[in-house]
């Protein structure tokens, strides 16, 4: 399957990215910590992302639906309340969620200090399924690729601060703060890229990172932070969509691991 265009997106981008910083916000409220802070990250689902199940203090679980453009909230008991995101802001949303919640019996109190948007959500249904096919193609092609590397990794999640999915390989330990490791991921967009863009780095920088040869349709990123791009549009004029990102970033791997040993 070709990627889809993603043209002319950029608000449903920004309010799919808001209502899961919503998400985000309630999914860290007394979890478990987890290594390399994953206690903070969202799973990817075939419906769009999840917080997966809730602690148990709060209770349930909180689906971000991008086919349907909402926010879902299913209880312990199995009621279920959906929450259409392009009828608020990101605050208004917030409060909706939480009053789904409350209603059904389970209060939370996140901290609101980084969910205070107030500008209208205008998330197209149309292009929010046309991301999720995007995500998810590119997910799949994460986790093919994941499951050739020998080592320590973590899962492939996605970042409510930044929306990005990835994942960290570690060349020894588990620990991102010190431990040597490459980041493989997808932004749907950031400061400085108003495109989405597959991405590659190391930490710490190797000698030599800049001197391996990058497979076709690779560029080097210098400008803010240190690492390796493959533009989505690029990914996209791809035959086999999968196979091509899979192979790239294998060939990523080989070059870059030998120099973090």
């Amino acid at each position: 399957m070709p990627l889809p265009a993603l043209s002319d997106w950029g608000h449903t981008r920004i309010g799919l990215h808001q209502a899961a910083q919503v998400i985000g916000a309630i999914r860290k409220l007394d979890a478990a910590p987890l290594p390399n802070y994953l206690h903070y990250a969202l799973e990817v689902v075939p419906e769009g992302l999840t917080s997966g199940k809730l602690a148990p203090s709060i209770g349930g679980e909180l689906l971000l639906d991008y086919r349907n453009a909402a926010v879902v909230y299913t209880c312990p008991e199995g009621t279920v309340s959906s929450i259409p995101i392009p009828a608020h802001t990101q605050t208004t949303l917030t409060d909706a969620v939480l009053e789904a919640m409350a209603k059904a019996g389970h209060p939370a109190n996140p901290d609101r200090s980084k969910i205070s948007g107030t500008d209208s959500l205008r998330v197209h249904p149309g292009m929010a399924e046309e991301y999720l096919e995007a995500s998810y193609s590119i997910y799949t092609a994460l986790a093919r690729f994941k499951a050739r590397l020998f080592g320590q990794m973590s899962r492939i999640v996605v970042w409510p601060h930044g929306f990005d999915q990835s994942f960290l390989w570690f060349a020894r330990g588990f620990n991102e703060e010190k431990d040597p490791h490459m980041n493989f991921g997808f932004s749907p967009g950031s400061p400085g890229f108003e495109r989405p863009y597959i991405y590659a780095f190391a930490h710490p920088l190797p000698p030599g990172f800049f001197e391996i040869h990058l497979p076709a349709g690779a560029r080097w990123q210098k400008e803010g932070w240190s690492g390796i791009v493959i533009d989505y549009d690029t990914l996209a004029a791809e035959e086999h969509i999968e196979a091509a990102l899979e192979r790239h970033l294998l060939d990523i791997h080989r070059a870059i691991a030998p120099l973090l040993v």
